[in-house]
């Protein structure tokens, strides 16, 4: 079996202003190059919704895609870095506070060899919430995001959560960004590389502005919490070095 890391993306996205575009959809991308393991991550997530931003209730479609270079003839289910793509219509409920509840129901295609889990049919469920404090024209900065939610495609409910405290350096759309950002994912088959505590302290630039790709180099720290779990020659803490390329943007 081949060792492959868990790697999760949160796509919190600011862009534009409410009179010019719908701010609860977003198109993200994101390449991570996870060093332990010598295996890049890619993904991406274009997510919108239909009808009146004014609704609380909306239906929504979801198009979407993992990628790594290491999960092909893997026998272990993923859920970040699987390889396939799929595509989903949904229901939405979200308030002005940032709480989300959905449920969408779709299909799945693998892309590449992968025997753990077959292409067909995906449902996904859960709940989401999402705050922020520290607006661009501040130093400091902080946000908060947790979910927890259910794959149907891996027979599995996974719950994340993080918050990342950062300092910007600079004014101005081309700014940089040091954070530290406390994770937490937990699910429920007991896998050990599901259940992990990590704490990341990284640097973010911005060398095409607030609304271009943002370059990040992160070094996280982590611990399995379910070390009684482990197979033979992984260890119960690690280090893990994380250069990452991400894009974003609301549609």
């Amino acid at each position: 079996m081949k060792r492959l890391a868990l790697f999760s993306t949160l796509a919190v996205l600011v862009c534009g202003t409410p009179a010019l575009a719908d701010q609860a959809g977003f198109l993200y991308t994101t390449a991570v190059d996870v060093a332990r393991y010598g295996d890049i991550v890619t993904s991406l997530d274009a997510m919108k919704p239909i009808g009146s931003p004014n609704s609380r209730v909306r239906p929504f479609t979801d198009v979407f895609l993992f990628r790594d270079t290491k999960s092909a003839n893997s026998t272990v289910p993923r859920i970040y870095n699987d390889n396939y793509a799929g595509a989903a219509v949904g229901l939405q409920y979200t308030t002005p506070g940032g709480f989300r509840a959905f449920a969408q129901v779709g299909g799945t295609t693998n892309l590449g060899s992968v025997v753990a889990v077959p292409s067909g049919g995906d449902f996904r469920g859960g709940l989401q919430y999402y705050r922020e404090w520290g607006p661009a024209s501040q130093r400091t900065y902080g946000n908060f995001y947790g979910s927890i939610t259910y794959f149907s495609r891996y027979q599995d409910t996974l719950s994340y959560n993080q918050m990342e405290f950062g300092t910007r350096i600079g004014r101005g759309s081309h700014h940089t960004e040091l954070y530290f950002r406390p994770t937490l994912t937990l699910d429920t088959h007991q896998y050990y590389y599901s259940n992990v505590a990590e704490i990341t302290a990284g640097i973010r630039f911005y060398p095409f502005g607030s609304h271009g790709p943002t370059v990040a180099i992160e070094e996280a720290a982590g611990q399995y919490l379910r070390g009684g779990l482990l197979p033979v020659g992984i260890g119960s803490t690690y280090l893990d070095f994380r250069p990452t390329i991400a894009y974003g943007v609301n549609i």
